[in-house]
């Protein structure tokens, strides 16, 4: 456990905005089968990111997976303040660091002219509200319920897609880490959710229904822009727990065990093994796609690998791109009595730092 800390996450206050935080992101991916027959995973990010209240950010990243014909459709668009930032500040500050990387360097000029780098877009206006909390990213939108702004509402709008969800809570909020606080970053999710709403494409519209999972983190961290990495997983298993587990670069390991009932169980004590890589045409990148992971204080062994191998996203700022999709998982536990059971399930897989 890490050390104590005087504030304690609360809804629905801390569902809106932090303005002491630099960095805050709301985050969701979804598993979805549709009335028509499509299998389907969908993830979004939506960021909020500047020194000061005054001149916040706001950038989105969302992905709609077709699990049938394993392709991938990505979106990235930010405002004119996370360009304003990316030229005053961040790009500067990781070029101090790192003078010679070349490929910042051109991406450095090309805002400083005011082009906008494919296939990111400029969203046209970007604002949040606190009470109740919602987010208007251009024409997507994160709409939270209730008074204590538990579940939520999502709509993500391109100009040849539309993606209407609700998600609804199946347990407790979970305080990752056990006290919300893990690492530099407060940290909480809703790692169960029932998932009901409408997939529309040019080729057809579909009403779809699965599970997803939801996070909510802020706080002040310079990771990002150092170019530092993290390898992290989001794991739904078939008897109704889920795994949250994560290494940073440089960093400790973590993993969350979330019950059935909403109880997290914490630890350090987590081995992480790269089996498997696939290597980006875009980026030369490698990515370690499949995994051996052990985590011997809850006598879980773990095999996660991508449901198929080409799943990065390219994104703006030091990073470049990640690799952020859908996987599956399969392992053992073993039990008190010295017996064992087997694990299967599926998740999310985000794997950030490969392509600096």
């Amino acid at each position: 456990m890490n050390e104590e800390h005087l504030y304690r996450i609360s809804l629905p206050e801390d569902a809106g905005p932090h303005g002491d935080s630099n960095i805050e992101w709301w985050y969701f991916f979804s598993f979805l089968n549709g009335d028509k027959g499509g299998r389907y995973a969908v993830m979004a990010s939506f960021f909020r990111v500047g020194e000061f209240e005054i001149g916040k950010g706001h950038y989105i990243i969302h992905t709609l997976i077709d699990l049938d014909s394993k392709k991938r459709y990505n979106f990235s668009s930010f405002d004119s303040k996370v360009k304003l930032a990316m030229v005053a500040i961040y790009l500067p500050f990781y070029l101090l660091l790192h003078p010679t990387d070349t490929r910042i360097w051109r991406l450095y000029k090309k805002l400083l002219k005011g082009d906008i780098p494919a296939p990111h877009t400029m969203l046209e206006a970007a604002k949040i509200n606190q009470h109740p909390p919602e987010l208007f990213y251009g024409s997507h939108r994160l709409r939270f319920k209730g008074e204590e702004a538990f579940g939520f509402d999502a709509i993500l709008k391109e100009k040849n897609s539309e993606i209407e969800l609700e998600f609804t809570p199946m347990k407790p909020v979970a305080l990752i880490g056990g006290d919300g606080k893990p690492d530099d970053l407060y940290y909480y999710s809703t790692t169960r959710n029932s998932v009901k709403g409408m997939i529309k494409t040019d080729s057809k519209t579909e009403n779809v229904s699965g599970t997803g999972w939801f996070d909510h983190q802020w706080g002040r961290d310079y990771s990002l822009v150092k170019g530092a990495g993290w390898d992290w997983f989001g794991l739904m298993l078939s008897d109704g727990r889920e795994l949250l587990l994560n290494q940073m670069s440089p960093g400790n390991p973590m993993a969350n065990v979330i019950e059935e009932d909403g109880r997290v169980h914490f630890t350090r004590n987590i081995t992480f093994q790269k089996i498997k890589y696939w290597k980006s045409l875009k980026t030369n990148a490698r990515y370690p796609v499949e995994w051996e992971i052990r985590i011997p204080d809850f006598g879980i062994e773990l095999h996660v690998e991508a449901e198929f191998p080409n799943q990065e996203m390219l994104i703006i700022g030091p990073i470049q791109a990640i690799w952020e999709g859908a996987c599956k998982v399969t392992g053992r536990e073993k039990l008190a009595d010295g017996t064992s059971r087997p694990l299967d399930g599926i998740g999310f897989m985000e794997l950030v730092g490969y392509a600096n």
